[in-house]
């Protein structure tokens, strides 16, 4: 893939300079590189809403059931492709199971293929194909835009296409540039968070005083969004495709000031700041392909559906809060008393009672403390529910020694079994039926990679769930403070109840401002606090 993008930082380069806001470059050469770079930014999750797209478009339940199979059995292959490229030279034994591994999944997908071809003949498998811009913009709503960032060794491309206008942009920031820019603003959030990786807190506030990155978050918001603020005029609604470090990071909380007053530190002084989710209401995708799998897929027959389902407050009882040294993983099972060891976390509780209060769902909807745990989340009833909420610790994969993959923390049981061991892991997240309008992850680094090499952003419990069904995803991007975890989710949907937001992603956007604004507390100004959530997938109403 980076043989790939070398390639296309060549094509794109023929195409010399074109401004944003001027006819430099014609429109037939825009949509060539706005294609090409669509190849280069593939990405595991945008394959999972495009096949996840077609299998729920399928009327027939055995069809639907072989081309689940189909995806599942691909993810393995890709999997597996993906161990052995990472595999020493010198691994022996290791290559020739992996390679065994691929050769037979390859045979069971042939012949899933030719099952599927004998039930439906005219039924081809969804194959990636990236989008023109004629079609994004007849995907994209009067008030909608899309941007989409491709990130090189040595230069960067943005494009911005609305339903009249497109442009695209080559901006000479490097790979590394943007690495240590992302790096410095993620360790202020962090730093202010006084958090260690992994670890949703305990109600533990922001610090007074603590400085965020300001200047580097303005650089970044003038080097790659700012000349496309006159073709993004009146677009209140704005998609994201991000690549390379921007995947690491909200966009939301870059800074459209050019001169910054006050200190970094001071709480008026942020409050007072001009940040990018002012101006639009943001969405995160995957891909650019996935704004059509999400718009042609049909809503939800609405008889016999349950509005809410939520997960949280797992029973824990320990004082742990990074368990960085400990153990989880034993013989290939999870060390219950381990999980049990980790910290409470008692305002989840709390935040989804909120939430079923406000979606007027009844408290057998809730699964709290003892009842929260996989057994219960698998004999749930995920397929007929159309909000599903999981409040609790997020773990990323090499968090924990021996934890190989994200997973969600649930009430252990008293002895660790196959399925229920105390984490949802996001492999079997994807074994699930989940496909619910709006899946909540109110826990910390949702919005992580799977912790593999050169892994992207999403890769991990976000595309777990997008591969299970979800339509859209609330995830996040660091370690999240339990009290704004809280109050950023039930604002979200209380504003959706009471129609003071259009949509999700307004929703989103008023409960950020609203903590920004808020001065009873001055640590609820700094952007760790307001900023950690972003929405992926369907963002409208």
């Amino acid at each position: 893939m980076r043989i790939l993008a070398a390639l296309l930082c060549l094509f794109f380069g023929t195409l010399g300079l074109a401004r944003a806001d001027g006819p430099a470059t014609p429109a037939a050469l825009i949509g060539e590189s706005f294609e090409a770079a669509q190849w280069a930014l593939l990405s595991s999750a945008g394959a999972a809403m495009r096949q996840t797209a077609q299998r729920r478009a399928a009327s027939d339940p055995a069809l639907t059931a072989l081309l689940r199979q189909r995806q599942i059995t691909a993810d393995r292959r890709a999997r597996a492709e993906a161990d052995l490229a990472a595999l020493p030279a010198s691994s022996g034994g290791a290559a020739i199971d992996l390679s065994g591994q691929i050769d037979a999944l390859g045979v069971e997908l042939a012949t899933l293929d030719r099952r599927i071809a004998a039930l439906a003949p005219n039924t081809t498998v969804a194959e990636t194909r990236p989008l023109t811009i004629p079609e994004v913009q007849a995907l994209l709503r009067p008030d909608e835009g899309l941007m989409l960032f491709f990130v090189g060794d040595d230069d960067s491309f943005v494009w911005a296409v609305t339903p009249e206008r497109a442009a695209w942009r080559r901006v000479s920031t490097a790979r590394a540039d943007l690495e240590t820019g992302v790096a410095a603003i993620r360790a202020s959030l962090i730093q202010a968070n006084t958090l260690r990786a992994g670890v949703r807190l305990n109600a533990g506030p922001t610090p007074r005083g603590a400085p965020f990155e300001r200047t580097q978050a303005s650089l970044l918001y003038f080097e790659l969004l700012a000349p496309f603020e006159p073709i993004l005029k009146g677009v209140r609604h704005l998609f994201t495709v991000a690549d390379g470090p921007l995947t690491a990071l909200p966009l939301a909380l870059l800074i459209t000031d050019d001169r910054l007053a006050g200190a970094d530190s001071d709480p008026e002084a942020l409050r007072a700041t001009h940040w990018f989710f002012q101006r639009h209401a943001l969405t995160t995708l995957p891909s650019v392909e996935a704004l059509a799998a999400l718009r042609a897929r049909p809503a939800p027959a609405g008889e016999g559906r349950l509005s809410f389902l939520g997960f949280g407050d797992p029973s824990l009882g320990g004082a742990i809060a990074a368990p960085a040294e400990v153990t989880f993983y034993r013989e290939g099972g999870a060390g219950v008393e381990d999980i049990r060891a980790l910290a409470s976390l008692p305002g989840t509780r709390r935040e989804l009672r909120a939430l079923a209060r406000t979606l007027r769902a009844p408290p057998e909807t809730l699964h709290l403390g003892l009842e929260a745990t996989e057994t219960a989340v698998r004999a749930a009833p995920l397929a007929q529910t159309d909000v599903i909420a999981f409040a609790t610790h997020g773990l990323l994969s090499g968090d924990l020694r021996g934890l190989g993959e994200p997973a969600l923390v649930l009430t252990p049981p008293d002895t660790a079994r196959p399925g229920d061991d105390g984490l949802l892991t996001a492999s079997e997240i994807a074994a699930l039926d989940i496909p619910a309008e709006w899946v909540i992850l109110s826990a910390c680094n949702t919005a992580g990679s799977d912790g593999r090499p050169d892994a992207e952003g999403l890769s991990g419990l976000a595309r777990a769930f997008l591969f299970a069904g979800a339509r859209s995803l609330i995830v996040s991007h660091w370690p999240v403070r339990d009290d704004a975890a809280a109050r950023l989710t039930t604002d979200t949907f209380t504003r959706l109840a009471d129609h003071r937001a259009r949509g999700r992603a307004e929703a989103l956007q008023g409960a950020m401002q609203a903590m920004l604004d808020d001065t009873s507390d001055p640590s609820l100004a700094h952007p760790a606090a307001w900023a950690p959530f972003v929405l992926v997938g369907e963002g409208g109403s």
